[in-house]
This record gives structure tokens, sequence and C-alpha cells, in this order.
């Protein structure tokens, strides 16, 4: 079920393991981003800064800043992700 706040789209994803030389795949878009990790390690890129996060941990930005996510140690990661 996904749900509307406002003009905020709540959603979960699920980032799938990638092979360790496949690169990142970034974007942009308008707004600002919440990203929540529910399970697993991920390594996210936000205007050029790499970030590890693990469950329990967010992250906050502008999302007109090139950024992207690859799930670490193999396994899938689950997130909450907000976009404002």
């Amino acid at each position: 079920e996904l749900r509307c706040i406002g003009s905020s789209f709540p959603f979960m994803v699920t980032i799938e393991p990638k092979g360790e030389d496949e690169p990142m795949h970034l974007n942009s878009h308008a707004g600002q981003e919440f990203n929540y990790i529910v399970e697993g390690r991920v390594i996210v890129r936000v205007g050029g800064k790499d970030l590890i996060l693990e469950a329990g941990d967010s992250i906050y930005f502008n999302s007109a800043l090139p950024h992207g996510l690859k799930a670490l140690d193999g396994r899938n990661v689950t997130m909450l992700a907000i976009i404002f």
C-alpha cells in the first residue's frame, strides 16, 4: 500500500546486491529525500561523498545532487524512502 502524506511519497525499497566491480547508478531529481535503513548495510553516495549506513541509520539530503545506493555484504537492503 502506498499512502501520500501531503506531497510526500513514502515507500519501501529493496536494494539487491550487485557485483563488486559494477558501478553505482546515480540519479537526481527535484526535492529532498529521507532514507531509513530497515535491514542490511548500504553505501550511499550523495554529491560525490560516500557514507556506509546500516539498520537503524538514516540520511536526509537534497535529491537534486547526484545520488545512488549499493547494497553491501552480498545481501539485500530494505529501506524506507520519503521524497519531499
